[in-house]
């Protein structure tokens, strides 16, 4: 008689249904194969970065401040000598003293503020004045000198007059490009500092939830 039962096939193994493959790793990172360096001071102290920081921006602003109040006190100065027809050419000089004394401040902290500080005093320097006064840097130190020689030719005249005194005179200029860090918040005025917060910065971005087994696989009502 023959027999209703169907054969039973065979146990396969279960690799023909789900191929093996190599299991994910508990916490992955996707620079696990290359990932970037540690900053060069694992164990620095962020709260004297940041305080550093702030030091440069107060410090500048100080500065700036105080040379604008030394141009105010040079203007009123070299108003009364054109008045007297004193001599102008000490006060003259207190113009290069006041741009090296700033360039210096500036250098000192450079590190941490914005280069726009120091351009700004670039661009007002883009003046007729600088040539009539001779002002120039000195080829063995870059400091700022005048022509004194050039200066004694016009320092009376009244074109020397209004390029100093004028209402877009150099020392009008050179005040108004002072102002510049007035109009940013403080926190515009220093450099982000991406050669020490970029390693953290990409890890820390990277991190996310992930599961110590593979989602693609796992039966809960259906396959994912």
């Amino acid at each position: 008689m023959a027999s209703s039962i169907r054969s039973i096939r065979g146990i396969e193994r279960s690799n023909a249904y789900a191929p093996i493959q190599a299991v994910s790793p508990y916490a992955y990172y996707p620079y696990r194969d290359s990932e970037p360096p540690l900053a060069a001071h694992v164990d620095m102290d962020w709260d004297s970065i940041y305080e550093q920081a702030a030091n440069s921006a107060a410090n500048w602003l100080q500065t700036a401040k105080q040379v604008q109040n030394d141009l105010e006190q040079l203007s009123w100065q070299l108003s009364r000598q054109f008045r007297a027809g004193a001599p102008i050419m000490e006060s003259i000089h207190e113009i290069p003293e006041l741009l090296n004394h700033l360039e210096l401040q500036y250098k000192l902290h450079s590190d941490d503020l914005i280069p726009e500080l120091w351009e700004s005093i670039e661009q007002a320097l883009q003046h007729p004045a600088v040539k009539e006064l001779g002002l120039r840097r000195n080829q063995e130190d870059s400091t700022w000198i005048v022509n004194s020689i050039h200066i004694q030719t016009f320092e009376q005249s009244n074109q020397m007059k209004r390029l100093l005194l004028g209402s877009d005179g150099i020392i009008t200029r050179l005040k108004y490009a002072l102002t510049f860090a007035d109009y940013q918040k403080a926190a515009d005025l220093v450099l982000p500092q991406l050669t020490t917060s970029l390693p953290y910065a990409a890890y820390y971005g990277s991190m996310q939830f992930y599961s110590p087994l593979p989602n693609v696989g796992l039966i809960f009502n259906r396959y994912l």
